[in-house]
């Protein structure tokens, strides 16, 4: 019994032998890890500062577009402004035309009651083309009151998406006003 024990102690040890062999093989094909030279720290540095500038030429960039486009909100804004102030002043002498028109209309309105029924004839054929001014009047002002009301809806969608460009500019201020290139 003896015997069998030696050679499969002999293959064993041999089965060991022939694994250390393959792992010395393994690292010895394997560079020992070299101490960092100079260069390679100065490589590491030029990479991190061509990121830090690649961040910022980006920032830059954003941070152009952002103000253009608040230049242009600006600009919708200016001219959403204008249309409304003007769609507001035609509604005003709109209104003042048609008071003016309807206190003309009620001062000989009160004369109609008197009038014979054969001056009652012309004086509807005088006041016929002021009413139907005053009806003119009336659906221009409505007309006027719709575009107002659109133009203020259109005004604030614009202030909107003003300020949310406003944000985006103040935010990207924040992020880079703390972080200077190495």
């Amino acid at each position: 019994m003896g015997s069998i024990k030696r050679p499969a102690r002999a293959v064993t040890f041999g089965l060991l032998g022939l694994a250390l062999a393959a792992m010395a093989a393994g690292q010895a094909g394997q560079p020992a890890a070299a101490p960092r030279s100079q260069m390679d720290e100065l490589l590491v540095e030029v990479r991190a500062i061509r990121a830090d500038l690649d961040r910022a030429a980006a920032a830059s960039l954003r941070g152009q577009l952002l103000g253009m486009r608040l230049q242009l909100q600006e600009q919708r804004i200016a001219t959403l402004s204008r249309q409304l102030s003007d769609v507001q002043e035609r509604l005003r002498a709109n209104q003042q035309a048609r008071l003016s028109m309807a206190n003309s209309l009620a001062m000989f309105g009160g004369q109609k009651e008197q009038a014979s029924p054969e001056e009652r004839k012309q004086m509807d054929f005088i006041f016929g083309p002021l009413k139907q001014q005053i009806a003119a009047f009336d659906k221009a002002d409505a007309e006027l009151r719709l575009e107002e009301s659109a133009l203020v809806g259109q005004l604030q969608q614009e202030q909107n998406r003003w300020t949310a460009f406003n944000g985006q500019v103040e935010e990207l201020e924040r992020a880079t006003s703390g972080k200077a290139i190495r």
